[in-house]
């Protein structure tokens, strides 16, 4: 990677003139070729080679790339008023519009005080048998491919069960073949958004290139689906009852539907499709990525399936079993640190502010980017080795908070982090008991980076698992 430098920024040093090191790259695009070429590589080289803060120029575009925990935790916890979504962010507004993932202020404040009931402890609990029951279904669809000797593309699999999941538990529908139009759409789009963010010559979207036609044709396949649920629920009645609704408030759908306030269903649609995309694509790859994982472990797989077995006995695990497989977590946990599905974000800073010695401007963008952060070598030991042994409770590193962030951290914490953990949990712990997921020789599986961190493609043989 070649990086032209601000020679006289280095050389002062940013406790000197309160500004990091400038890394420029070529006249006008700036690093933009560096980065589009391979963007994992390019941060984390960043990230390795120039210390805890560092300035990147990106066209007209300067972003601040922030890797020393302390920063991090000033940004997201110390002083996160003083910063918001950065207008990379624009790019999603045509797909999640003003859902709580874009959304500032009060209104993301109202949006999360109304979905946080849905993840509470106990509605977490309900949900672990229609958890449970949408893994069962996945495992048996797997028999056929089983018996033959087939094999499986683990990435669409994944999105499929965690869509299922999703929708079982939080909006009380069970999915029957409408998840096969929403998995590639979901791709189109989120392709699209990420060529957009680090392109300076994007295509408009109003120019009827067929680029744009298939984003809006994948656009109008997400609306279908989400104006759909709206249409169906308000047909069949509030849901009162249920694995996923028990109680006054009924499900997901039903709290997000009666604080409409009387606006319209497209603000309904944003929240809905905010809540799907953060509910099931991100925990669809961090699944994947396990596979992957433990497939090149076998020893670590032995571990799990070993506890697997010993804690739940083949049996289904009730909600308390799942404290109990603290190697799985910690297999999960570093997958999550090697590949965590939101893999980057960025904030705008509101008004001047001060990091320690660093100065950030008003309107300076500061990057997170949690895949170079978790590979440092100064916070991690063999950053890039799969070692689930630094997240033993008992014998592993504490673990270090904002040096560790694949759900984000401080107050915007990703508000599914326990339903995702669950989830995952009773998937993984259910599989092994079930099958040994081989990878099929000769692939090159790799890190997509669009929004969210894919597997590239990754073909498994499901060979079921004999006793003993």
């Amino acid at each position: 990677m070649t990086l032209v430098v601000d020679q006289v920024s280095v050389a002062a040093g940013h406790r000197s003139n309160h500004r990091p090191p400038q890394l420029k790259g070529l006249p006008v695009v700036g690093l933009l070729p560096e980065l589009r070429r391979d963007p994992l590589r390019f941060f984390t080289r960043v990230a390795r080679d120039h210390g805890g803060a560092v300035e990147l120029h990106f066209g007209l575009d300067r972003v601040t790339m922030l890797n020393d925990p302390v920063m991090i935790r000033h940004v997201l916890q110390d002083n996160r008023l003083n910063y918001e979504k950065s207008k990379f962010y624009d790019m999603m507004r045509s797909v999640l519009g003003e859902g709580i993932f874009l959304a500032e202020g009060e209104d993301w404040l109202g949006q999360r005080k109304t979905a946080s009931r849905s993840f509470q402890g106990c509605q977490l609990r309900r949900m672990t048998d229609a958890m449970q029951d949408a893994v069962d279904d996945m495992l048996q669809r797997w028999q056929a491919p089983a018996a033959q000797q087939g094999t499986l593309d683990m990435v669409p699999e994944m999105m499929r069960v965690t869509l299922d999941i999703l929708m079982r538990t939080l909006f009380s529908v069970r999915l029957e073949g409408e998840h096969e139009a929403v998995f590639p759409a979901m791709t189109r789009v989120l392709r699209d958004a990420e060529r957009r963010i680090w392109s300076p010559f994007a295509t408009p979207r109003w120019l009827p290139t067929a680029n744009n036609r298939g984003v809006k044709e994948a656009l109008a396949t997400l609306d279908s689906f989400v104006y759909g649920l709206i249409d169906q629920r308000r047909a069949e009645g509030s849901r009162h009852s249920g694995e996923a609704g028990e109680g006054a408030g009924g499900d997901l759908l039903d709290l997000l539907m009666a604080n409409q306030d009387g606006r319209s269903d497209k603000r309904l649609r944003d929240q809905i499709l905010s809540m799907i995309l953060a509910g099931h694509e991100t925990t669809a790859n961090a699944l994947a990525w396990c596979w992957y994982m433990l497939s090149l472990h076998p020893e670590s797989l032995r571990r799990v399936r070993t506890e697997c077995r010993s804690v739940l006995g083949g049996r289904r695990p009730d909600f308390a079993d799942l404290a109990k497989l603290t190697y799985t977590r910690s297999v999960f946990d570093e997958v999550l640190r090697l590949y965590p599905p939101l893999w980057t974000f960025s904030r705008t800073a509101v008004a001047k502010d001060r990091i320690g010695d660093l100065e950030i401007a008003a309107g300076t963008n500061v990057m997170l980017n949690m895949f170079a952060v978790h590979r440092r070598p100064e916070l991690w030991d063999n950053p890039e080795g799969f070692d689930p042994g630094r997240f033993d409770p008992e014998t592993g590193d504490p673990r270090r908070r904002f040096a560790y962030f694949p759900f984000s951290d401080g107050p915007r914490t990703c508000l599914g982090e326990r339903f995702a953990v669950l989830e995952s949990l009773i998937a993984i712990s259910a599989v092994v008991q079930r099958f040994d997921l081989q990878l099929v020789p000769g692939q090159e599986v790799k890190p997509e980076p669009m929004i969210t961190l894919r597997p590239s493609g990754l073909l498994m043989r499901p060979v079921p698992v004999t006793e003993g």
